[in-house]
């Protein structure tokens, strides 16, 4: 897919991975809107580094009527849409009995992506669409107190997999599952639990998120990838298992 004057839907783009896939998807000349929810600072930083007719948007992930108006808005503004990247969600850390914290977790990570692709499929005639998973999802990954996390990230690479066969041919739907990235979301540790964070690598740093919107485009861009969950963990689950 040539990304020129492509028409794309970026979900959590005011920081992190968003913010890098959507300026990414911007120099490959795409027409992007983004959605945030309470980050309006870093939405209009995001939003300065796009193209012109970008737009942002807020939107609660959780609420089944702000989806409907962000893809309505998209509909009127552009008439289609090209590219969906599924990318905000919840990852927290918590007692594996914590219903709240997987009652969160779920609803925005199961039930908000597929309300987003059930909105975005209706303008979607031929396109791509990518969701952003974890590597906590993957086979034989596992960590203490993140049981709703990953439980959560395991049923996205499965809906990755199985509307890649009900959306085939003409829409292909893969996924990214990082390890651990460079974002605001480790503002809550310390120094001392960043660092020792990137010994669990093997590339011996955290990841950034250019290289995890690097990613996102040459997945978008490739027309012969379609069910794939694509690891970009710098290691982590080799030297974890």
């Amino acid at each position: 897919m040539n990304l020129k004057d492509k028409i794309a839907v970026v979900t959590g783009g005011s920081s992190g991975i968003g913010q890098a896939i959507c300026i990414a998807l911007a120099k490959e000349g795409c027409k992007v809107v983004f959605t945030y929810n309470t980050n309006e600072k870093g939405a209009d930083e995001t939003l300065k580094k796009l193209n012109d007719d970008s737009y942002k948007f807020k939107v609660d992930l959780q609420n089944e009527e702000d989806i409907k108006n962000l893809f309505d808005f998209v509909k009127e503004k552009f008439g289609k849409l090209d590219i969906l990247v599924n990318n905000a969600g919840y990852s927290k850390s918590g007692d594996i009995f914590d219903l709240k914290l997987w009652s969160r977790a779920l609803n925005t990570n199961v039930l908000g992506y597929i309300t987003v692709i059930k909105y975005a499929k209706n303008i979607i005639n031929e396109g791509k669409i990518l969701n952003i998973s974890s590597v906590y999802a993957e086979d034989k990954v596992a960590w203490p107190g993140k049981a709703a996390d990953a439980a959560s990230k395991s049923a996205i690479n499965n809906l990755t997999r199985t509307i890649a066969k009900e959306f085939a041919p003409k829409i292909n739907v893969n996924a990214i599952a990082p390890g651990y990235v460079d974002t605001r979301l480790w503002d809550e540790f310390s120094p001392e639990i960043k660092n020792e964070a990137k010994t669990e690598l093997l590339i011996g740093r955290l990841i950034k998120p250019s290289e995890i919107a690097e990613m996102a485009t040459a997945i978008i861009k490739n027309d012969a990838m379609t069910g794939e969950v694509v690891v970009v963990d710098g290691g982590l689950s080799l030297k974890t298992v």
